[in-house]
């Protein structure tokens, strides 16, 4: 199964030529069997250079080598040679900063997931890769019936690759998209995404994380736990009333918390959705007594006085340095790290407290770190909030927001017809059908069956006994 085209170079091959300098590239350089001179690279293909009137395809510009070009265009005599050394570093954090660490590890995955495809069959994933063997990938994918968006991440994967190694990206290629709009067409199917977190059931997990003072001459293992504890227990309203993603929650610096009297206002400097650090303020406000429980207000300090990390809160005036974070892990001496947490500790903190109120293990499966996010969009939508405003906290451009409110219980419809059901039915005897009640039955819906409560009592009762 070898493809119509060939590749000009392997994995570790030169960089194409830059735009200026492709029509004169020797053809043994950049040519296969059968191409003309100037032969170029698209998508991965090698293209013959078009004669008369009609200009050559060009490839895609190669990768930015700063150093490569400093060592044809020496700087003159005399120059400050260890500032541009400075700036050659700073150019390649910049790059590296281009993109979010998460982002990257998936852009890791995703194209490690290629290349062992490739592998599979000895198909060359270069850069540059056939459009022919992504194509055949893009299949693959379909047929192991992957969610879409995985989909799009693999195909994200193999653009980040070809465009870091100078390469067009053979996934800008017109004839695979059309591919790729068949799978959707073919194989796409609701995005459902993880559960949300209903406020009965974030009670219960505030209810396994005690938040008193710590107990009088405890022991290590006590003080240790009681300190995990108050930050979790700051760690699940922040992260539930700011609907902040968990890489966002995971990275406050406590100098991004500003105490005011109406309650703790919080900066998120830079997001997914703000990569440029316009930043945003989410407000949090003191809860009411009756449900002090949920106020993260209260849980934030508590744990900052734990932690000995409140003086460090931000104040009028004051330059913000990001250096203490937030949320940090505990030694087994229980001591307070400096370090912040990872993402990963807060979806490991809202399983392991699910666990811990005891909802099962079906229930805990479908629980992560957005599910605290997700959990605010669907209570606030349920209360009334208005979508702009909820788009506001999350952070959300257009349209964005509808994707985070997740379907509620809804059962009104289901009682009203089993309300129905006892007001018009007598229960049957064991091996007899339905008796259906005589129309002047007295009996009467109720009406707390028709208020969508959720109830799962059963409706037996003196007035149905057969």
């Amino acid at each position: 199964m070898t493809g119509p085209t060939a590749t000009a170079a392997g994995p570790a091959g030169p960089p194409p030529a830059p735009r200026e300098q492709a029509a004169a590239t020797p053809a043994q350089d950049r040519s296969g069997p059968g191409a003309g001179p100037a032969a170029e690279v698209l998508y991965g293909e090698l293209v013959a250079a078009a004669t008369g009137d009609v200009p050559a395809v060009r490839s895609g510009p190669a990768r930015l080598d700063v150093e490569r070009w400093l060592a044809d265009h020496r700087p003159r005599d005399g120059a400050d040679l260890a500032r541009l050394r400075e700036l050659v570093d700073d150019v390649a954090e910049y790059a590296q900063a281009s993109r979010a660490p998460a982002t990257m590890r998936k852009y890791d995955a995703g194209w490690a997931a290629f290349t062992d495809w490739c592998a599979e069959f000895g198909f060359e994933a270069g850069p540059p890769a056939a459009v022919e063997v992504v194509a055949l990938y893009l299949a693959q994918l379909g047929r192991d019936r992957l969610a879409i968006s995985t989909m799009d991440g693999r195909l994200a994967a193999i653009r980040d690759r070809h465009i870091e190694a100078g390469w067009l990206p053979p996934t800008d290629d017109p004839r695979l998209r059309r591919i790729r709009d068949g799978v959707r067409r073919v194989r796409g199917r609701p995005t459902e995404g993880v559960d949300a977190i209903g406020l009965p059931l974030l009670a219960a997990m505030l209810a396994t994380l005690p938040a008193g003072p710590a107990p009088a001459e405890a022991s290590l293992d006590v003080r240790r736990a009681h300190l995990a504890a108050l930050r979790d227990r700051c760690l699940l309203t922040v992260g539930y009333l700011a609907a902040l993603r968990r890489e966002e929650l995971a990275g406050v610096p406590v100098d991004h918390l500003e105490l005011r009297p109406e309650g703790l206002r919080l900066l998120v400097a830079r997001s997914k959705a703000d990569p440029q650090a316009t930043g945003r303020r989410i407000d949090l406000p003191w809860a009411p007594e009756e449900v002090a429980w949920l106020c993260p207000v209260r849980a934030t300090l508590a744990w900052l006085d734990a932690a000995g990390r409140r003086p460090h809160l931000h104040r009028p005036g004051r330059d913000r340095t990001g250096s203490v974070p937030l949320l940090s892990g505990i030694t087994p001496g229980a001591r307070i790290r400096g370090t912040a947490l990872t993402d990963r500790h807060v979806a490991r903190v809202v399983k392991t407290t699910a666990t811990v109120a005891g909802q099962p293990a079906e229930i805990v499966d479908q629980l992560a770190g957005h599910s605290l996010r997700a959990g605010f969009a669907t209570a606030a939508e349920a209360a009334g909030v208005p979508r702009p405003v909820v788009a506001r906290v999350l952070g959300h451009g257009t349209g964005t927001t509808d994707r985070y409110i997740r379907h509620t219980w809804d059962d009104q419809a289901q009682h009203a017809v089993y309300a129905l059901a006892r007001a018009t039915v007598v229960a049957p005897a064991a091996g007899h059908g339905p008796a259906v009640m005589p129309a002047a039955s007295p009996l009467s819906i109720p009406t707390r069956a028709v208020t969508g409560t959720g109830s799962r009592q059963p409706f037996a009762s003196s007035n149905n006994a057969s």
